[in-house]
């Protein structure tokens, strides 16, 4: 095992997305040399398109990754259909998710890579037992297309056929400024000075800044200990649902009412709305991009239990992660950027 530097040539998948913006910015800023790669043109909020070189590839395609990991010493791979999008069919999730990141392996076996570091989620492991934080050690139980094929990357990247280091970390929601898809949404209802809990609001959940986030990628990409290893990564610690809604409404400096709706009234609204997506399947519905109903008894299920926590003892132990940014101070730096954008 090598300990690696940050002043090489690195490649990053989904440079231009949310992680990877902060990733790139993160690398720079150490002096390495960075390429990107990107399946659609996104706005650039934290970096310069002319700080990296680019590279447009589609990991259906297997001819469009030829050379892209070439003088590569080190990638980071973040591309893939990023969420349980239902308007994405297994054979879509099997595609880029799997094929993709094996295509994109042979790649980097053909071009000398020395390090892999494949960015997964939780959600390859699916829910917890509602008791014990998740830790890697426990077996892996996903529950939707986008976990399982995360989860079967996961696998093939671990094989140790590969000649190169490889090393997997799994990320909870991550949030921060650039952020997309519900977090913006949620600042969106705390603005409104209104937020239905479901049940008490005591159940915990992982809520990761994604400047923790990238620490984490970072050790995972330059530690040697790293090699060879799954890690979960998360915030310093897990937070209660109540918790995180009274944090960003302390950071827009808004008075919240919080109503806390019983469970079974959640689940039978739930229910309605679920038949309701059957007959109207569209927004406001359900959500005019993934396709996914906004509101489901799985939502009520997962939101009121503690089955969405996970242990970093073994990051914090092996790598020396020690997470910089807290709750309060990543909603606050969350808001700045969103504030715009809500009016």
């Amino acid at each position: 095992m090598v300990k690696r530097s940050l002043m090489e040539k690195i490649l990053v998948t989904g440079a231009n997305g949310f992680i990877g913006q902060h990733l790139v910015k993160k690398l720079l800023s150490g002096g390495a040399k960075v390429r990107g790669t990107r399946f659609i043109e996104r706005p650039l909020y934290f970096i310069s398109a002319e700080d990296i070189e680019w590279r447009d590839i589609d990991l259906r395609k297997k001819e469009t990754l030829t050379g892209i990991a070439q003088d590569i010493s080190c990638v980071y791979h973040l591309a893939a259909i990023p969420n349980n999008d239902f308007s994405k069919t297994w054979e879509d999730f099997h595609a880029v998710n799997v094929l993709g990141t094996a295509a994109l392996l042979e790649e980097a076996k053909r071009a000398g890579v020395q390090r892999f570091v494949y960015i997964s989620t939780v959600e390859a492991a699916g829910y917890g037992d509602g008791v014990n934080s998740r830790k890697e050690s426990d077996e892996p139980r996903p529950d939707n297309n986008y976990g399982k094929s995360k989860l079967q990357a996961e696998k093939i990247v671990m094989d140790g056929s590969w000649p190169f280091e490889r090393v997997v970390v799994r990320l909870p929601a991550i949030y921060g400024p650039g952020t997309l898809l519900i977090v913006p949404k949620l600042f969106g209802m705390v603005k409104r000075g209104f937020y239905p809990l479901i049940g008490s609001g005591e159940a915990l959940m992982e809520f990761c800044y994604v400047e923790n986030a990238v620490q984490a990628i970072v050790l995972a990409g330059t530690r040697p200990e790293a090699a060879g290893e799954l890690f979960y990564v998360a915030d310093e610690r897990s937070y209660s649902i109540k918790e995180v809604i009274a944090a960003i409404a302390a950071a827009m400096n808004k008075r919240i009412l919080m109503i806390h709706i019983p469970r079974w009234v959640a689940y039978i609204v739930a229910w309605l709305w679920e038949m309701s997506v059957k007959l109207i399947p569209f927004p406001p519905l359900v959500s005019a991009t993934s396709k996914k109903p906004f509101f489901t008894r799985e939502t009520v299920w997962w939101t009121t239990r503690n089955v969405n926590i996970v242990s970093t003892e073994k990051i914090r132990r092996v790598l020396g992660f020690a997470p910089k940014v807290s709750l309060n101070r990543g909603c606050d730096e969350t808001w700045q950027w969103l504030k715009t954008r809500l009016e």
